[in-house]
């Protein structure tokens, strides 16, 4: 078990990765200062394969716990899902000393994460997430909130957990499909961060999707001190922070497009980071084999959804209304070489959408 800081003065919080931290979850949150049974957030699936170890750990430190049931999947990160926690938190009779625990993916964990954010004017909340997308990305960092349909994350706060917890265990009950979407964002790490990473992902790609302890430690690991770093330097976005987007410009818009039906939110940043590194190529700013790697390791990790009948139209309306798009240009998140990004601000939109038309006319081909 290993223990990684993210450094935010009075807000900083511990990173536990390893073996059987769920079954530890209980004395390691009342090391940390929980003195209080908390009010568990979670979901059906994960609550029938994960509860009874996760109430077991926690009733042995706290006693006995209120637990709120949501949707599975991003359609249900809406002010609905949102409402029932609030409810699920008076019935629980919550009050400003008490506190959440999301135990579930991204989905749990943004929308527990804005309840705790708002409710009583914000909360304490810690996070147990229990997918490898959630495990490298989303629980870190401290961005929560709610979708809505005129966009992706547009109604949210920034409110950091108290800790995160990642089991290495619980991922061996991850269904393929989430650990490969988990596994693309561990790729966008090496690619903003990290060529090493990318390479290590590259040659242990089959340990890694036969979930060997080891090896899969290791990219959570290197993962979540990579976003920890980037967070710690910019908590609130202002810089730094925007190269944890590389992908998202096109990925969430072809998640919107799409009504958040066909895409892991994964798989979907994966096209985004495809897109983008075809984008910087044509600007001359990424080499070719650059390029050919990482779209190689993207899809030797699984196949991706495809493209087909997404409308440039459809997309391109989603783009908009990403907070990326602002006044009539588009900041993008574009790698110079793999392990070094740019933050350009002045794409053309023309530009963009002409390659765009390519991209979904020849089905995401770049290379």
């Amino acid at each position: 078990m290993k223990t990684l800081r993210v450094d935010l003065g009075y807000r900083s919080y511990p990173i536990v990765v390893g073996k059987a931290v769920l079954r530890r979850a209980g004395k390691i949150l009342c090391r940390l200062g929980f003195s209080s049974p908390p009010v568990i957030v979670t979901n059906s699936l994960v609550w029938r394969t994960h509860g009874a170890a996760l109430l077991a750990s926690l009733e042995g430190s706290f006693g006995s716990a209120a637990v709120i049931g949501m949707g599975d999947g991003e359609r249900f990160k809406t002010h609905e899902s949102l409402l029932k926690i609030y409810e699920g938190l008076f019935r629980a009779h919550a009050d400003r000393r008490s506190w959440i625990l999301a135990f579930g993916g991204g989905v749990v964990g943004d929308v527990a994460g804005f309840a705790a954010a708002t409710f009583m004017r914000g909360i304490p909340y810690a996070s147990v997430p229990t997918t490898l997308l959630a495990q490298v990305d989303s629980s870190i960092g401290g961005k929560v909130g709610i979708n809505v349909a005129r966009g992706k994350n547009l109604i949210g706060a920034f409110h950091q957990p108290s800790a995160v917890l990642s089991d290495t265990e619980i991922l061996t009950t991850l269904p393929d499909r989430e650990l490969a979407s988990g596994l693309y964002e561990v790729v966008k790490c090496g690619a903003i961060r990290s060529a090493g990473l990318l390479h290590y992902v590259d040659r242990n790609l089959s340990a890694i999707l036969d979930r060997r302890s080891g090896p899969l430690g290791h990219v959570i690991l290197e993962s979540s001190r990579i976003k920890a770093e980037v967070v710690s330097g910019d908590e609130r976005e202002n810089d730094l922070r925007m190269v944890l987007n590389y992908g998202h410009t096109v990925g969430h818009a072809l998640e919107a497009a799409t009504s958040y039906r066909r895409f892991k939110h994964g798989e979907a940043v994966a096209w985004g980071m495809i897109a983008a590194a075809g984008f910087g190529r044509e600007l001359g700013m990424l080499a070719s084999d650059d390029v050919r790697l990482l779209v190689r390791l993207i899809h030797a990790i699984s196949d991706l959804p495809s493209l087909r009948g997404i409308g440039l139209q459809d997309l391109w309306n989603a783009l908009k209304r990403d907070k990326k798009f602002r006044a009539g240009s588009i900041r993008m998140v574009l790698l110079q070489r793999l392990g070094a990004t740019e933050i350009v601000t002045d794409v053309s939109p023309s530009h963009l959408k002409r390659f765009l038309r390519t991209f979904l006319e020849t089905g995401g081909h770049v290379v």
